[in-house]
């Protein structure tokens, strides 16, 4: 078995800045959510980061496919940027820790109050489940805005050319 090709010093270091730096974008648009002791403000606008980079990610895609660029550049952009920016990791570990409270909540107290852990539940599955087609259709913008256009356009059979 072949050992795999190192990317490359430029691809490391720009992927590693790259992260930094969407982080910190990431941060300082999401940090000031308004503190309500509801957590929908920060729902919103981390949906907002992550749609904003689903469509920049799909930009990114179109552009690079019609175009050269070099290697460091895109991976620095794309999965050093706009992969920290855009954090569905954040917004699992939210889901996580909002029905693992709820759940620990309503086992602390013993509140017969279970429509309301179900609710919570079903509400954070249903964010999940719409930011995630929200998050194709944005990539989807991103990629045709970007140039892109699939193989198979204009072939009215569906096979290959």
């Amino acid at each position: 078995m072949e050992r795999p090709r190192h990317p490359g010093w430029a691809v490391v270091g720009t992927v590693a800045a790259g992260g930094a730096l969407g982080t910190l974008l990431r941060w300082l648009l999401v940090a000031p959510a308004p503190e309500t002791g509801s957590p929908v403000a920060g729902w919103i606008s981390l949906g907002l980061v992550n749609l904003s980079g689903s469509l920049l990610l799909g930009l990114l895609a179109g552009i690079s496919s019609r175009r050269s660029l070099p290697r460091w550049l895109v991976a620095g952009l794309g999965v050093g940027v706009l992969g920290a920016y855009t954090s569905l990791s954040a917004v699992v570990l939210a889901a996580s820790v909002a029905t693992a409270f709820g759940l620990t909540g309503f086992i602390q107290t013993g509140s017969p109050g279970g429509i309301v852990l179900v609710t919570g539940l079903a509400g954070t599955l249903l964010a999940l489940a719409a930011g995630a087609t929200l998050g194709t259709a944005c990539a989807a913008a991103g990629l045709r805005l970007g140039g892109w256009s699939s193989p198979m356009a204009g072939n009215s059979s569906g096979g290959h050319p």
